[in-house]
């Protein structure tokens, strides 16, 4: 296997869960999720080394005990849509405590780094499940630094997600409910890729400052940094002390923060 084939597998692995994380409001969208889905993620997963097979073998199983198109459309109501849902397919409720808040301005600007944009078809928030694996599978498409990509967004937002995300449809009490195996398949996969996922920084300002941490403060640094605070009258003195010892030249010591309480949690 090529590593062509092996980028290709895992594009279509979450292309295929972002389809199946939409609303099934269509016949071919029943038979997709009924007939085809689990063999072609069976499939990707195989390629990809995704440990899986409990969680396709229980998605078999609750897809297998759904009738009919519209029972699969009010499972997916009932969880998602008509208060008061089960669980939130907007994903920056888990991360940000509220709808639209800034772990959603932080995926845009993800998929702005990639040049997508969002479909003006789709009526919902960058948030959304769906979009997210979408884009993720995007990013592997491309392979190389898109496969860095698609590990630094899993690691950034996909796994501080998930999990809440599977508690609230093991919540649900819902039987069949077919998106709960179907979000450990997303765990299992989850697993894998964004092990080596790097934190990359979510604004221009924490790049910025990523970057600088990164490559450190040199000379050039220290004299432009002195040059700028003579230039607004401002000292300079304590640049020529080793950062370290400014505080003990300043009359400063540091202090220990006391031990939490037996019992706390912050233990």
């Amino acid at each position: 296997m090529d590593d062509t084939e092996y980028f290709e597998a895992g594009a279509d692995f979450y292309s295929c869960l972002a389809r199946a994380f939409l609303p099934p409001d269509n016949a071919g969208m029943w038979d997709a999720l009924k007939d085809d889905l689990a063999c072609d993620l069976e499939e990707l997963a195989g390629i990809r080394g995704y440990d899986c097979a409990p969680a396709l073998a229980a998605y078999r199983q609750a897809v297998a005990a759904i009738p009919d198109a519209l029972s699969i459309l009010q499972i997916y109501s009932s969880l998602f849509l008509a208060p008061p849902r089960k669980a939130s397919i907007n994903s920056g409720i888990y991360l940000d405590g509220a709808l639209n808040g800034g772990s959603v301005v932080a995926m845009e600007a993800a998929y702005r780094d990639a040049r997508l944009a969002r479909d003006d078809d789709f009526l919902d928030l960058s948030d959304h499940v769906a979009i997210q694996l979408e884009f993720v599978g995007h990013c592997l498409r491309q392979g190389g630094d898109g496969e860095a990509m698609a590990r630094s967004f899993l690691g950034r937002f996909v796994a501080g997600w998930l999990g809440p995300f599977l508690r609230e449809l093991q919540l649900a009490n819902l039987s069949p409910n077919p998106y709960l195996p179907l979000a450990q398949i997303l765990a299992a996969a989850v697993a894998t890729d964004a092990r080596m996922a790097e934190q990359s920084p979510a604004t221009p300002i924490e790049r910025a400052r990523h970057t600088r941490a990164v490559k450190g403060i040199d000379d050039k640094d220290m004299a432009f940094i002195a040059r700028r605070l003579a230039e607004k009258g401002l000292a300079v003195d304590h640049l020529d002390i080793p950062v370290d010892q400014r505080e003990e030249a300043m009359g400063l010591s540091r202090k220990v923060p006391p031990s939490p309480r037996r019992g706390s949690r912050l233990g």
